[in-house]
């Protein structure tokens, strides 16, 4: 199995590369549990029910139902589903979200949301911290891409980042955020952000001493690991000092 992508998914899913060679296998190199479990050999199908997890020394997953499709070498998990994946390195991605899907044959994991978003916690080896939010994502192993769509936001300790759409490069190390955007209300510094021209293009807002900015541009690329920030195209915005000793109230979540 080909290791996934970094933060953003090594997702769920992805523990399962290879369906196993056993009925009663679920996960190669896993311990998994279940209420329920249940094989019918018409369809194809494993179906997995209350309190499943899977856990080996990289990932531990949970989810309140799951099914494997062997003729479509596809995983469905639904309900409160739950993935954690450890790296060499000490770093980890926790992620959350309603239901997921993983396709074996094209490497992809399809997450959706239910009544909150899809949530990602990356904390690198050196202890820094990302938070993404999305309403859809979708990770694609063999090209080492993640898109995301739907009220999409990266949060550090000092800065959030907003777009419609997404996309992370984990060969690059980088997020992209396109498309429109509306600043979500109370995420907007004193003074506030200008509403004109660009109110609705992709959004950063944050503190990076000894000053605070609010900046929109038709597209922005974070690096991961830096932390420096490129706009393109349309830059508008405002950028204050900060009195001495003085801190910006920047939003965290």
């Amino acid at each position: 199995m080909t290791r996934l992508l970094l933060p953003a998914c090594l997702l769920l899913l992805t523990a399962p590369a290879t369906a196993a060679p056993a009925d009663s296998e679920f996960l190669m190199g896993s311990v998994v549990k279940s209420d329920k479990w249940k094989m019918n050999r018409v369809n194809e199908t494993e179906v997995f029910t209350g309190n499943v997890s899977f856990r080996n020394p990289h990932y531990l997953l949970k989810a309140d139902h799951a099914v494997y499709n062997r003729a479509r070498s596809a995983w469905d998990l639904d309900g409160s589903v739950y993935v954690l994946r450890t790296f060499d390195d000490s770093s980890q991605v926790e992620m959350t979200c309603a239901k997921g899907r993983y396709l074996e044959t094209a490497e992809e994991a399809h997450l959706v949301r239910g009544g909150e978003q899809v949530k990602m916690t990356y904390r690198g080896h050196d202890g820094k911290i990302l938070k993404g939010r999305s309403d859809r994502a979708l990770a694609e192993n063999k090209k080492r891409l993640m898109h995301f769509e739907g009220a999409f936001s990266v949060s550090t300790e000092n800065l959030d980042m907003y777009s419609i759409r997404g996309l992370y490069d984990d060969a690059l190390k980088t997020f992209l955020f396109y498309d429109s955007t509306g600043v979500p209300s109370g995420a907007i510094l004193s003074p506030p952000a200008p509403r004109a021209p660009g109110a609705s293009l992709p959004a950063a807002i944050g503190r990076r001493d000894p000053y605070n900015f609010a900046i929109t541009a038709e597209s922005m690329k974070f690096f991961r690991d830096s932390r420096d920030i490129k706009f393109y195209n349309r830059v508008y915005g405002w950028v204050k000092d900060l009195p001495p000793g003085t801190a910006a109230p920047v939003k965290t979540r």
